[in-house]
């Protein structure tokens, strides 16, 4: 797979802005008072090539006329992604050196900093041969109308350094130059402020200004344990299913930074950091884990013309990456304690949904007046009702504070202390009093550690959203049909909330409600209603 990068995040300056300046960060921002300003010489114009190939191989045995097996094997090969132009780059922590090719020695950027050392070697990290699992399924009829079904089968995590699972050094590294400056009052007076927000003598500006990624010279793929148990029993006209459906993962991947002195009562200087020459380091560690459990019980009915499919599920989905978004962002702050357990932030514990289709029984191939004439059936005939429900308890977010810096790291907010629950009976809950805030406080100053609070502990507005869709088809030949859709997302203009703000150094705003999911959240259009017309030819 070839890969055309984009371009980098960063290109047009990255300014962080955290209230160390005034106690506020949106103040610091009106006064234009950054905490970090990034700035970078991108690459562009590079394509980043990578290989995946995979073998399985898979076969079933009726054992006998109750049972049934399935046996699988499958190998996964991810090469690590390498650049055309040969300007690849890696960190190594065992020496804090950053390694290059030796042909691309003579292309390090003059400006690239003097403290920091460069050496020749095989940068790419090293793919996995090891990536062999199996796969076990059975089927077993108990009676004609019970069926026990259950597998088991290992999966392969892509590795972080492929161009799906990470952004793989956009940035130039030692060849593009980028400089991360981080702000202070110097006699009274800031380093640098907007409209010019980096310093105007780089010799006054605190050091360093390189950050750098690394990923372990040997890629190890983390492996997913799936495995599931299903109770099939049909009673009278409607079948149920009962499952069980279960994973444990380890070794996944992740990012963390890691050029972070211990929490300390010590005031924070660059100097305490691991690896004083840099301003960051981000490395990939491969001791990440997850667990998810959950019970479904479904059950599916079809009465004439209507069709119904409802399913309950309740689930614990838990994990060590202390992920708090889409995007992988990680509240994970301390990367020399273990990394504690805590809700995946998208799996909701409970979820409700009603699949509901009716055939209006009317027009040809229906079971009233099949035999209209073509004229009045395109009108009347061939009418069908589809209604998907979606209705769930809360997804999981984090309470956080951001103006000081207790643990003396250079981590100016983060999680606050926990001194109670925090999250409020079902009840108590209102758009302008989600949780309780004062269950939360911020850790003293100069307390040399983080807040005990962990990641995902409160639980937000559910989802209540009911969707239907009107389709007439159009028989045009026998191959040939036209379906006409009114489409209605949101049916009943249901307010389905966003998460409550979570910084609880916002006393105005800790834990209200300030907006509705969009549209498309989730994909089960859960925003405002919106009707839609759609057509589609198909044959």
């Amino acid at each position: 797979m070839d890969f055309n990068t984009y371009i980098p995040e960063g290109s047009y300056g990255i300014f962080n802005f955290d209230g160390r300046f005034t106690g506020n960060d949106y103040a610091d921002f009106l006064l234009g008072l950054p905490a970090t300003s990034t700035r970078l010489d991108p690459f562009t114009d590079r394509t980043l090539w990578s290989r995946e190939s995979g073998l399985f191989v898979t076969d079933a045995f009726k054992v006998n006329r109750r049972l049934t097996l399935d046996l699988g094997m499958r190998w996964d090969y991810f090469t690590s992604p390498r650049y055309d132009d040969g300007l690849d780059y890696n960190w190594d922590p065992s020496t804090g050196d950053v390694v290059v090719p030796q042909a691309a020695l003579n292309k390090i950027s003059p400006l690239y900093p003097s403290s920091i050392t460069v050496t020749a070697g095989h940068p790419v990290p090293h793919p996995s041969k090891k990536n062999l699992v199996p796969r076990l399924g059975a089927a077993y009829r108990i009676t004609d109308k019970t069926v026990v079904r259950g597998a088991y089968g290992i999966f392969t995590e892509a590795p972080p350094n492929t161009p799906l699972f990470s952004f793989v050094h956009t940035a130039g590294g030692p060849f593009g130059l980028a400089e991360t400056y981080v702000n202070s009052f110097q006699n009274g007076q800031p380093l640098f402020a907007f409209p010019d927000p980096f310093p105007a003598n780089l010799g006054l500006a605190q050091i360093p200004s390189q950050s750098v990624e690394g990923f372990p010279f040997q890629t190890r793929n983390g492996r997913i344990h799936q495995f599931n148990l299903t109770v099939e029993r049909q009673v009278r006209d409607i079948g149920f299913r009962l499952s069980y459906v279960g994973s444990r993962s380890t070794g996944l991947n992740y990012s963390l930074e890691i050029n972070k002195p211990q929490p300390s009562l010590i005031q924070f200087t660059d100097s305490r950091r691991p690896w004083p020459q840099f301003q960051s380091v981000s490395y990939w560690r491969q001791n990440g884990a997850a667990h998810y459990d959950s019970l479904t019980l479904d059950a599916q009915r079809k009465v004439g013309q209507v069709k119904l499919d409802w399913f309950w599920t309740w689930a614990n989905n838990l994990d060590t990456l202390e992920l708090i978004d889409p995007y992988g962002d990680s509240l994970r702050e301390n990367p020399y304690a273990p990394p504690p357990w805590n809700h995946d932030f998208v799996t909701p514990r409970h979820r409700v949904v009603f699949n509901t289709a009716w055939d209006v029984p009317v027009g040809r191939g229906r079971p009233h007046l099949a035999n209209l004439p073509g004229a009045l059936d395109k009108v009347i005939g061939g009418w069908t009702l589809y209604s998907v429900a979606f209705f769930q308890t809360g997804q999981w977010f984090t309470p956080t504070f951001d103006q000081s810096d207790p643990s003396n790291t250079n981590t100016f907010g983060g999680l606050p202390d926990r001194v109670a629950n925090g999250n409020l009976p079902p009840s108590r809950r209102s758009v302008s009093h989600w949780f309780d805030a004062s269950a939360f406080e911020v850790p003293p100053a100069n307390t040399g550690r983080f807040g005990n609070s962990g990641v995902n502990i409160l639980e937000g507005p559910g989802l209540n959203t009911i969707n239907l869709t009107i389709r007439k088809r159009l028989l045009l030949t026998e191959r040939w049909h036209f379906d006409l859709m009114a489409m209605c997302g949101n049916l009943f203009h249901h307010p389905n909330f966003s998460k409550p703000t979570a910084d609880i150094e916002v006393p105005d705003q800790v834990g209200v409600i300030g907006a509705q999911h969009d549209r498309f959240f989730s994909g089960e259009k859960s925003g405002a209603r919106v009707i839609e017309l759609r057509g589609r030819l198909e044959f």
